[in-house]
């Protein structure tokens, strides 16, 4: 564990920009991007809402590759992470042992348990819209973002939280992202 007592969260969804995922527990810090060899990224967990929300599931043997955010978080962080994430609702905490800049770190993501997933959701086009602009900020491959970008959506019913989401997703997409030290 880091001196400050940090804990490395992996963000793959909505939470992948910084600015997301600040609105949301505060400050953060971005340790670095994280390539998974052997996972997907699929929208299949049963989201409260009614639309589906981001999954990595295993892809052992095969060349897909996910991406994530590896961000600092304080434990003091970790229930309000678990409260929006739906801690023990849909998502359950996992832990990884990710490479970041160079070095073997333990890091947690909350992924969903096979009773929680659907295949007849999709997710709303907000949602998608968030995830894309953090991993444009990220600079995650192209091929990878056009993935994102390609997967079908919905209109959210909710016509206010729609629009929020959108221009949040429209500021996301403006920042620039700082150099990494």
């Amino acid at each position: 564990m880091p001196e400050d007592g940090s804990l490395l969260y992996l963000a793959y969804g909505s939470n992948l920009h910084p600015r997301r995922l600040r609105e949301r527990i505060g400050e953060i810090k971005l340790a670095g991007v994280v390539e998974l060899p052997g996972w997907r990224l699929c929208f299949d967990k049963r989201g409260a809402d009614g639309s589906a929300k981001a999954n990595l599931r295993p892809a052992p043997g095969s060349d897909q590759v996910a991406w994530a955010a590896a961000y600092r978080v304080q434990p003091n962080q970790l229930p309000a992470l678990d409260r929006f994430e739906g801690c023990g609702g849909g998502y359950e905490t996992f832990r990884f042992d990710v490479s970041v800049q160079g070095r073997w770190q333990p890091a947690l993501a909350y992924l969903t348990p096979s009773h929680w997933t659907t295949e007849s959701m999709r997710p709303y086009d907000w949602y998608r819209a968030l995830i894309v602009a953090g991993a444009g900020y990220l600079g995650l491959p192209a091929a990878y973002v056009a993935s994102i970008r390609a997967f079908p959506v919905i209109i959210d019913p909710d016509t206010g939280r729609r629009r929020a989401r959108l221009e949040l997703a429209e500021q996301c997409k403006r920042d620039v992202r700082p150099a990494l030290h």
